[in-house]
This record gives structure tokens, sequence and C-alpha cells, in this order.
């Protein structure tokens, strides 16, 4: 744990179930136009679309709909969205929805104000532009999973047209700008989520938490909410997967979201998160279960190294242990169990061609292992136990071999 650190939350967080109908003067002291961001698939949405869009009209908010996001964000939909927003003269960006449409909010936000393509500013582009200056972005998560609502993180799709990118990969845009303005969290909005998606999301959230608590970044604080969410995680998502309707469930749920994000925003992520992103880039995972087959990855892997972390993390959630050792033990096979009663893939089966081409599990593994090291390293640099490309490959090899 780092002995020299420091904590910034700049966001406003606005916590409290029915908080939705706060909206319009959440909103208000940002300017006269908003950019409101929203899935192109709306289906169980459409209401609270609807509503956001009276609340808001009805202290003055002009809003301009934008209803065109995938469940993982383009640079193509990103883009038109900022060319709209700059048409229409929008003052601030409110993306209502989960973690891709809130990212999409905030790397509009990034366009608007300083201009260019998504690819000019994301890190994995070697002559990255600088991130200084977004609009103000108002978040509202209708999922409990990414924290994107509080962080400085956006994650979004790039092609393997554009110039630095030899094949599909996520890449994301950091920036202290990027953080939103405000984080409305209404765990109401969160339940009309099925069984499924509402496993996925916790599992995210849950690696946000383990990751940040195990990262060579991690200090007193965001240990202490990393902490808090993984307990809350372990008691209370397996209520909410069976019952849609437990409101006590769906709180508990959302508040571990916002606390893992904020968190891991300031400790990072680590191993686990770098497989599931390239899993997701190459094999179009959706990103919670591409977390649901990294996080025992990760676990097994630094166990070695991660007695205390694990143990006090046990404690934390009551799993018993007669010696650190023993508790480390069991707070790894109680995730798994997690995952297990969850429902979430915990195979993975490698397609046997990309393109028309005939691709082997090796040649996958390979392919996995050096787009994480291009396309993550931070997060592989800051994993407890150092790990290099031909070991992460042989680790996926091994993990994934059936």
């Amino acid at each position: 744990m780092a002995t020299r650190w420091d904590f910034w939350l700049p966001t406003r967080v606005l916590f409290g179930r029915g908080g939705l109908r706060r909206l319009g003067p959440t909103a208000k002291p940002w300017g006269k136009k908003a950019l409101l961001v929203g899935y192109a698939e709306r289906g169980p949405l459409e209401a609270m679309y609807q509503k956001a869009i009276a609340w808001l009209t009805g202290v003055g908010v002009a809003v301009v709909e934008y209803f065109a996001v995938e469940p993982e964000p383009s640079a193509e939909t990103v883009e038109d969205a900022a060319q709209l927003a700059r048409d229409t003269q929008v003052d601030v960006v409110i993306g209502l929805g989960g973690g891709s449409v809130i990212d999409a909010a905030k790397a509009v936000a990034l366009l608007v104000a300083q201009g260019g393509r998504l690819e000019d500013y994301t890190d994995n582009n070697p002559q990255a532009r600088p991130i200084e200056a977004a609009l103000p972005v108002v978040a509202v998560p209708t999922t409990a999973g990414t924290g994107s609502e509080i962080t400085s993180i956006a994650v979004v799709g790039l092609s393997a047209s554009d110039s630095f990118a030899s094949e599909p990969c996520k890449a994301s845009l950091v920036a202290d700008v990027l953080r939103p303005a405000v984080a409305l969290v209404d765990p109401d909005l969160t339940l009309h989520c099925p069984a499924r998606l509402t496993a996925a999301c916790g599992v995210d959230a849950l690696g946000h938490a383990v990751e940040a608590c195990m990262s060579r970044r991690a200090n007193p604080m965001t240990t202490t909410l990393a902490t808090r969410a993984v307990q809350l995680l372990v008691d209370f998502l397996p209520r909410a997967v069976e019952d849609m309707g437990d409101a006590d469930a769906r709180e508990s749920v959302a508040l571990a979201a916002t606390l893992a994000g904020a968190a891991f925003n300031e400790a990072g992520v680590t191993l686990g998160h770098a497989v599931a992103q390239a899993l997701g880039a190459l094999l179009h995972i959706a990103h919670g279960e591409a977390v649901a087959l990294g996080l025992p990855l990760v676990l097994h892997y630094n166990a070695e190294v991660c007695t205390d972390v694990f143990s006090d993390l046990a404690v934390a959630c009551g799993i018993s242990g007669d010696t650190a050792e023993s508790r480390a033990a069991a707070f790894v096979e109680h995730l798994l169990g997690l995952l297990r009663t969850l429902g979430l893939p915990q195979r993975l089966e490698w397609p046997s061609e990309d393109g028309g081409r005939p691709m082997t599990s090796q040649q996958w593994a390979a392919r996995v292992a050096e787009n994480a090291h291009r396309t993550t390293p931070v997060p592989l640099k800051l994993n407890p136990r150092k790990i290099d490309e031909a070991t992460l490959r042989e680790l996926i090899e091994k993990r994934y071999a059936y």
C-alpha cells in the first residue's frame, strides 16, 4: 500500500431512491440547454427518458435528444453525438444509462470542448493530445457496476481502421476534467435490470473493488472504500440477482458500485481488467461477463503476494479462518463460489476462426495477451505480482484451455 498518497473526489454525489426527480434542479445550474445521451435500444428505459425530459424542461432546461449509444460505445457514435452537440450549442451533457452511456457522454463533452476525433485523445495513441477541457457532465446511472458516474475515465471502442490500431481494441480517455460535475445515483433506476445484467454489472464493481485493494497504488482511503464495496457486494449482490424487486439489495449494490468507482479511479485496476478489456475488444464479450472470466485468473495469480489483502477482505466479509493464509484462501474460494452462484460464464470457448482465418486456442491466447499489453499497460504495471506478455499468454492458455 502506498505510504504517500492523495485522494480527490470533485464530483458531487446525490444518492438516494427516487432521486431522478431531482434531475431538473441538478442540471439547471450548468446551463440552459442539455444534450441528453441514452441508448439506441431504450426498452424499459423509455419511461425514464420521458420523465427526465419532462423534469428538465419543467425547470427551463431545453433538451436535445441523442438516443443512439450501443452497449459498447464506438468512436463513430461519440463523434456523431459531439457534432450534434456543437450544432445545437448545448451547455451540459447528461448521460442517463449504464456505463457505456455515461462514458459516451464524457467523450462527447471532451470533443465539444476541444474538437478533433476521438482517437486523438485515447491512451493507446502514442501521439495523443492532452485532455484539458470538457463540458460539464451530469451522470445518472441506470445500472450498478461501472462506477463511471464518479470516475475520470471513459472507455470507448476503436476499430482496426484507426491509424495506430492494428486490430479492434478498447481504449481509455483519462483526465480529471472528464469527471462528472454531478453523479445522481438513484437505485430505483436499476430495478428494471434483469438477473444476468444485474450479475454482470455487480461483478464488474466487484472486480474494481478487489483489484483496487491489491493494486500497487492502493492507499488507506481507496482500500477503505473498496473494502466496504466488496462487503456490500458479497452480502447483497446475490439477493439483487435473485429478486429484481428487492429495493434494499439494489440500494446496497448501487452504493457499492459508486464506492468501488471512487476507489479504483485513484488506485487503479490490475490484471483482471486488462484481460477483460482484451476479451471484450477481440471477442465482443460484454464487459461484466469478461470481468467474470478475468477475476478468477487475477485472484489465483496474485494469491501468493496478496495474503494480507485477501485476509483483510475475508474478515470484512465475515469469512473465517485460523490464520491469514487460511482466511485468504477461503476468501478466494468464496468469490469463486459467488461467481458460480450468479450464473455467469466461467468457461471460454475460443472461436475456430476470425474473419475467415482459422485460429487455434494458442493463437487466440497470444492475441489476447498482446492486446492487453498494448492497450492496458497501466493495469498490468499496477498488478502486485509482475507479469510480462509471455507469462500472461501462458496464463490465458491454461485458464481457458477447454
